[in-house]
Parts: C-alpha cells; sequence; structure tokens
C-alpha cells in the first residue's frame, strides 16, 4: 500500500500476499492469522489463497488478544508514537522503520520485553 493511500482494498491485500507466497516453497501450505478485516474477505483474496496453498485462520471478532502481533504494537506506541508530532506520514513511516531495524536487532532488551508483558496474548 502506497504510504499516502488512505484505504485497503482487497487488491492491496493480494500484492502483499503474492510477495509473502514467493517467499516460501509452493509446496509449502502457509497458514496466515488475519482479523476480520472486510478486505480479507473478499471473493478474489479467498480464491487466491485456494489457489495458491493458503490456508486462513481468523481471529474471533473481540478477540485481539488472541493475535500474536498485538504484543509488538505496545512497545511501537511507546517508543515511536507517544509524545511524537511527525509532520507527516513519511516522516512517521521512517521512524516506524528505524524502530523495526533496531528491534529486529534488539530483541531481548529489558524494555522491548518489559512494554511486550504489558499486553497478554494466547
Amino acid at each position: 500500500m502506497c504510504p499516502q493511500q488512505k484505504n485497503k482494498r482487497h487488491q492491496d491485500v493480494l500484492s502483499f500476499l503474492q510477495v509473502l507466497r514467493r517467499r516460501y516453497h509452493r509446496s509449502e501450505r502457509l497458514y496466515i492469522v488475519l482479523d476480520n478485516f472486510s478486505p480479507h474477505h473478499h471473493r478474489k483474496v479467498k480464491a487466491w489463497a485456494k489457489e495458491n496453498h493458503v490456508k486462513w485462520v481468523y481471529t474471533p471478532t473481540y478477540a485481539s488478544w488472541l493475535n500474536r502481533i498485538e504484543c509488538h504494537f505496545v512497545p511501537l506506541r511507546k517508543f515511536v508514537l507517544e509524545g511524537s508530532n511527525y509532520s507527516f506520514h513519511g516522516e512517521l513511516m521512517k521512524a516506524i522503520q528505524e524502530y523495526i531495524r533496531w528491534r529486529n536487532k534488539n530483541k531481548r532488551h529489558a524494555a522491548i520485553l518489559r512494554e511486550q508483558n504489558k499486553i497478554k496474548v494466547a
């Protein structure tokens, strides 16, 4: 999705999934956890998944605590968004990318673990 784009459509979901599919051998079934965002349910997205050896696993509505990615948003909010005043989307995008690079290099850092533990996930 283009940073200036305001909506996420099923075409954007398909583009991302095609990139993801290319990273793994076609013989491997991919299990992808999704929330109930409407583009995830589009008939073209579902048809693509069936043709490409991909299985959707939907989180129940109002059960974000079942989604393993949620615990990563707390540190992101704390270290990138809290007290920030970015002038434009590109500046915010750069800050998020820098945080992700730092976070990936420092995955056992005490500050990250402390923030991650603030949210309970299954």
